[in-house]
């Protein structure tokens, strides 16, 4: 797992310096599938659970 820092350098890598996915894994050292998750996300927020509904069971 990456940190949040990584990830942010990853993001700019790909965004900002036009690096490639490639580039970006071996730069940091980490599978292309790992790279591309974090590139994918764009909500880094994690969705609270929901709360179940607890019925009565006669």
């Amino acid at each position: 797992m990456l940190t949040m820092t990584q990830i942010d350098y990853i993001r700019k890598a790909f965004f900002e310096e036009g690096l490639n996915i490639s580039q970006i894994a071996k730069t940091f050292s980490c599978d292309r599938k790992t790279v591309r998750k974090y590139l994918a996300i764009e909500d880094f927020n994690q969705p609270f659970p929901k709360a179940k509904r607890v019925t009565e069971q006669p």
